[in-house]
């Protein structure tokens, strides 16, 4: 166990022309009651008086200045420097709590099986000191499939609030530099698909907003444009994932390449509900596709089709209030209720009963969206979707019960901080393995 107040972490910060917000950040890093060891600044080619403001920490931190090349080059070559067991990268822009990175250590410490170490954070809108927000939504798992799909779903676990082992790091390779945006995420999803994660459930860093332009410099955007750039790296993400992960992937439970299939049924309704709510409809509709042949096929042996908690859990999530589970046009919105009709009647009304759960709270939210207009075009799609009379008692019926946070528990400030199993929700019947199991 680690017992001293320096820490065998290195922190890696990337920055490009923040030289006005780059010391708030430092002084939050070494302010911690456990000081990391090693604090490496990478330049990615600043264009204003960075490294002069770098200066007075030249005693403290490693600076290093290269050309500019993105976010990517810049933490790559962090990553050649760190010396240290633990790395923490850290936004140039962004304010760490106090204890954050004792917290995030003795959770590694803690729990040897686990890679990587995170917590919660919240935002703060210009300058620092300032009010802070209510923690963002965050969640955990002692099931590392079902986190990785609640990753896969949602982007919940941030850089600035996760410490990772170096060697899982080197075992995953470097960060990819096609992604000027969403980097982040990328690499998360990619340590989270081969380890174990532990969650700590404390803030562990305030997140600055402001209007500042992002990226690097041959592709810089303003912070309005900044979810349209996000949603073209997810989609190149989530292509890839498509096509590079097998089907037992997405099935929760699944001890094997080789799913039975009843199991199969629920690993494609899982990317079916991935790739929508990502707003990648070829492949989701492919799936559910898939999905309706395979449902079918069952019917044709005896067996009754109804939907599990895993495929509850999947389908609420599709249409949830900030997803990009958007419609590019309504010749979309028409192929996705072609592809719903292909399951037997039964089955669909399930499927659109919990598909519609979500869609209601948007109506309600309407009023209070910036962009009314575009809001009630997607919920209009939607309802076009899904509007079927036949799906209301279902709809009522998942009102009532909670299947959307199935293998997953949020992660409750000032909650327990242990690496315990989460409490899974029970399928109708009570039964804990709904999700079906690999043959």
């Amino acid at each position: 166990m680690v017992n001293s107040s320096t820490a065998p972490v290195t922190v890696i910060i990337p920055t490009y022309n923040r030289a006005d917000l780059i010391g708030q950040s430092i002084d939050s890093v070494l302010d911690q009651t456990w000081r990391p060891h090693e604090i490496i600044v990478v330049v990615d080619g600043s264009t204003d008086d960075t490294v002069a403001r770098l200066e007075p920490y030249a005693d403290r931190v490693q600076v290093v200045v290269k050309e500019n090349g993105g976010k990517s080059s810049a933490l790559n070559l962090g990553l050649t420097m760190a010396s240290q067991p633990y790395v923490w990268i850290f936004d140039d822009d962004d304010i760490a709590t106090p204890d954050a990175l004792r917290r995030l250590v003795l959770a590694l410490e803690e729990n040897p099986e686990a890679g990587f170490s995170y917590g919660l954070l919240d935002k703060f809108y210009g300058g620092w000191p300032g009010e802070v927000t209510e923690p963002l939504i965050c969640y955990r798992s002692s099931d590392q499939r079902a986190l990785y799909l609640k990753l896969m779903q949602d982007f919940f676990i941030w850089q600035g609030a996760m410490l990772v082992r170096k060697d899982c790091y080197e075992s995953v390779g470097p960060f990819d530099t096609r992604f000027s945006r969403s980097q982040d995420y990328q690499m998360l999803l990619r340590l989270a698909r081969r380890f174990a994660g532990v969650g700590v459930a404390e803030v562990m860093f305030h997140q600055r907003h402001h209007e500042g332009e992002r990226g690097p410099q041959h592709a810089r955007f303003k912070s309005k444009d900044a979810e349209a750039v996000w949603a073209r790296f997810n989609r190149l993400m989530f292509d890839e994932i498509y096509e590079s992960h097998g089907l037992d992937e997405f099935c929760i439970g699944a001890t094997g390449r080789d799913l039975d299939p009843r199991a199969q049924l629920t690993a494609l309704l899982q990317r079916a509900a991935i790739m929508a709510r990502k707003g990648i409809w070829p492949r989701a509709i492919a799936d559910l596709v898939a999905a309706a042949a395979r449902a079918a096929n069952l019917g044709t042996t005896g067996v009754t089709v109804t939907l599990q908690a895993q495929e509850m859990s999947a389908l609420r999530a599709v249409f949830e209030h900030g997803a990009r589970s958007a419609f590019p046009s309504f010749a979309e919105a028409r192929g996705f209720r072609r592809a719903l009709s292909g399951f037997a009647p039964e089955l669909r009304v399930q499927i659109i009963g919990n598909l519609l759960l979500p869609v209601t709270n948007r109506i309600k939210l309407l009023p209070s969206r910036i962009n009314k207009a575009e809001e009630a075009r997607q919920i209009a799609y939607q309802l076009v979707c899904l509007g079927q009379p036949a799906a209301l008692p279902v709809y009522l019926d998942a009102r009532r019960t909670e299947h959307r946070l199935f293998g997953v528990e949020r992660l409750i400030p000032g909650g327990s901080e242990s690496f315990s199993p989460a409490r899974r929700p029970t399928g109708p019947s009570g039964d804990l393995s709904m999700s079906g199991s690999a043959s």
